[in-house]
């Protein structure tokens, strides 16, 4: 489960059109830690282990059980996420999310923080608003029928 859920983070971070972005590391322990990482950086993971690498070649690694948040200086973007059957909208989201499709009336999904944490479950009915008021702000994973969707919380 978190090597998967660690995969499906590395794919969806996508620095689009910034030379450089501020990502905080938020610990377990209330310690916190702050890169800036460039174009050329890269966030990925490796063993169990957060790696962030600004840009220099060289990372930081950090055991993934300590992390409790990442958060990012900036939305990278503003976008509905689409499949050929399902829409997720607004992206970033501030209080409620919606999930639409044509070919489906109920909708079972899944948002997960991304420390792995199971953090809000239930079925959308085409066009109802998913209340997510009760999440920080920050990125979440969300899982709708075997695909996983990036999105930000303000």
């Amino acid at each position: 489960m978190r090597k998967t859920f660690c995969i499906f983070f590395l794919l969806s971070i996508i620095w689009l059109g910034h030379a450089q972005t501020d990502v905080e590391i938020q610990f377990f322990n209330s310690g916190t830690q702050t890169f800036t990482v460039s174009d050329a950086g890269k966030i990925y993971f490796d063993n169990g282990f957060m790696l962030v690498d600004e840009g220099n070649g060289i990372p930081y690694s950090f055991p993934i059980p300590d992390i409790k948040k990442v958060m990012f200086d900036h939305i990278t973007s503003v976008e509905t996420l689409e499949t050929s059957d399902i829409r997720i909208y607004p992206n970033p989201v501030t209080n409620y999310l919606r999930i639409s499709s044509e070919h489906y009336t109920d909708i079972p999904y899944q948002i997960y923080a991304l420390d792995g944490r199971l953090v809000l479950t239930g079925t959308a009915h085409s066009e109802e608003s998913i209340s997510m008021n009760n999440l920080s702000k920050g990125l979440y994973l969300l899982k709708i029928d075997g695909k996983t969707f990036k999105i930000s919380k303000l």
